[in-house]
C-alpha cells in the first residue's frame, strides 16, 4: 500500500503475477453496457499501450482526459489507494450534485485502464465501498512489459478479440466502441485481412468478419 494510504480493506480474490492475470468481478456493470465501459474484467496477457504514470497530463492537455477524471487520478496519484469514499471527497466531488460526474470520470479512467479496483474498504454508509488504485502501481511490471508493443499491434490483437466475440462488425462500430479513428481501425482490418484473419466484405460500409466464420458459409 502507498505510505499515505489510511483505509482500512481487505483484498478480494485477485491473480496477480503471470501471463494471464486478472481482477475477476470486482465493479459492477450496467446490463446493456457497451464492451468499452464494461468494467468488470481485466487481463493482463490483452495488450494495450500501458504508459507512466504521468502521461495522463498529455491526454488532459490534448482534450482526451476530462477535468474530473484527472481530478480523481490526482488524488490517487497522491493519497494511493482510496475507497470510494474518500476518494470522491480527495477528488472535490463529494457533494451529490457531483456523483454523476463521479461515476463517469472512474468509468472513464477504467476504461482507459488507469485505474482498477483492488479491494473493498469498510467505508461509508454500508461499510462497504470499493477500493481503488492507479494500475501501472498496482501492476508495475505492465507499462514495461507493453513498451514493446506498438499500437498498430495492439490494434490488431484487440480488433482481432473483438471481432471473435462478435463475429461482424463495421469499421464505425469498432471505432466508436474503441475511441480510435475508423481510418485506424480500416489499417488494422487490412493487415488482419492480409494475413487472412478476417474478411472485409459488404456493399453498405464495409462489414469485418472473423475469417473462420467466413469461410464456413
Amino acid at each position: 500500500m502507498h505510505p499515505r494510504a489510511r483505509s482500512t480493506y481487505r483484498i478480494p480474490r485477485l491473480h496477480r503475477g503471470g501471463e494471464s492475470s486478472s481482477v475477476d468481478q470486482l465493479t459492477p456493470s450496467t446490463p446493456g453496457t457497451a464492451a468499452a465501459e464494461y468494467t468488470v474484467v481485466l487481463c493482463l496477457d490483452f495488450p494495450k499501450n500501458y504508459g507512466d504514470l504521468d502521461d495522463y497530463l498529455q491526454e488532459y492537455a490534448e482534450g482526451r482526459l476530462t477535468a474530473e477524471a484527472k481530478a480523481v487520478y490526482e488524488a490517487l496519484l497522491e493519497h494511493g489507494p482510496l475507497d470510494t469514499v474518500r476518494l470522491r471527497r480527495e477528488a472535490h466531488m463529494s457533494t451529490q450534485s457531483a456523483k454523476s460526474r463521479f461515476e463517469r470520470a472512474l468509468v472513464e479512467l477504467q476504461v482507459g485502464l488507469k485505474v482498477l479496483p483492488v479491494g473493498v474498504a469498510e467505508a461509508g454508509a454500508w461499510r462497504y465501498a470499493f477500493l481503488y488504485e492507479l494500475l501501472p502501481r498496482w501492476f508495475p511490471d505492465v507499462p514495461e512489459r507493453a513498451r514493446a508493443i506498438g499500437r498498430g499491434e495492439a490494434r490488431r490483437h484487440i480488433l482481432l478479440r473483438y471481432l471473435r466475440n462478435v463475429v461482424a462488425a463495421t469499421p464505425a462500430q469498432a471505432a466508436r466502441l474503441f475511441g480510435w479513428t475508423t481510418p485506424e481501425v480500416e489499417r488494422a482490418a487490412a493487415q488482419l485481412e492480409a494475413a487472412g484473419e478476417v474478411r472485409v466484405e459488404g456493399l453498405r460500409g464495409q462489414q469485418m468478419v472473423i475469417a473462420a466464420v467466413w469461410a464456413g458459409n
